[in-house]
């Protein structure tokens, strides 16, 4: 599917609501093929391994636990402030991941990578909020995301994408480049990145009704129960953007020099910068923001 058309789709029915299928079976929707799962991962180093990182200095699921206190908190903090709605996504999110991990303990090949990586992953969105609000630079995906959600007129399902493709496309390349992309004993990383996508799946649903309930009636126009075509066309976008993530990991591990580390993540930042245009431009409803915020604020009271 090309840019244009994905975000046409995706703007519409605000559908990508999440950075994470592994099995068809799995899925509650249609036509749920997993095709990233026969990609194969590209020859590359195990010299790089997962490491302690900020708020999980041991793996273990206390670290989610943490991850999901920061959110709340954000989410608490941010009231009816429009950025509440990519760390409502968040949440929601990271709840899935926890209630998946404690149901089948065996999901993952490395469970504690994940715990890992979810940590730094949260920091690094967690920082970035920090600098914006410092008035420091910030990736120009995100700063699109920020500025939207601060004076624009856009509906939550593009503040929702806003938010997750400046997280998934822009920090997740360096975040699993900075945690490795092979075990020790040298097998791929990949198929448990893959898995994470049926973590999505089936947060999709708790995930929109839950930014529908606080920040915007018009979730349930553009994220309907009542159909899957939404959730198929937005998850099968974060599929390939997720895909994308692994291959410009491999790309940043595979650099040869720091000039050529440089250009690549120029090209990450851009790529992803893109994205953030054509999410926010296309709908622009005069007015709109009063209303989402009156919404807002006689639901959170």
């Amino acid at each position: 599917m090309g840019r244009g058309a994905a975000v046409a789709c995706a703007a519409f029915f605000a559908a990508a609501v999440l950075a994470l299928p592994a099995t068809a079976s799995a899925s509650s929707d249609p036509a749920n093929v997993p095709w990233e799962t026969f990609l194969p991962a590209l020859p590359s180093s195990a010299a790089v391994q997962p490491h302690a990182v900020p708020f999980c200095g041991r793996a273990t699921p206390r670290c989610i636990d943490t991850e999901i206190r920061r959110l709340r908190a954000a989410q608490t903090r941010f009231g009816c402030d429009h950025r509440g709605v990519f760390a409502t996504t968040y949440l929601e999110l990271t709840l899935q991941f926890r209630r998946t991990i404690r149901a089948r303990p065996h999901f993952f090949d490395d469970p504690r990578y994940l715990y890992l990586e979810d940590a730094l992953f949260a920091d690094v969105y967690f920082n970035t909020l920090g600098a914006y609000q410092r008035g420091k630079p910030v990736a120009p995906a995100w700063q699109i995301a920020f500025d939207t959600a601060r004076s624009s007129n856009v509906n939550a399902a593009q503040d929702m994408l806003l938010g997750i493709n400046a997280h998934v496309q822009n920090d997740m390349p360096f975040v699993i480049a900075a945690l490795g992309i092979r075990m020790r004993n040298s097998a791929s990383r990949k198929p448990d990145h893959d898995r994470v996508n049926e973590i999505l799946d089936a947060a999709y649903e708790s995930v929109v009704r839950a930014v529908q309930d606080r920040y915007d009636p018009l979730m349930a126009t553009t994220n309907p129960s009542w159909t899957f075509a939404d959730d198929a066309a937005g998850l099968e976008m974060v599929k390939e953007w997720r895909e994308g993530v692994w291959r410009n990991a491999e790309r940043l591990l595979a650099a040869k020099s720091d000039s050529e580390r440089a250009q690549i993540t120029q090209q990450i930042q851009q790529y992803a910068a893109g994205w953030a245009q054509m999410i926010a431009n296309p709908l622009q409803v005069p007015d709109y923001r009063a209303q989402r915020d009156a919404y807002c604020v006689a639901r959170l009271g």
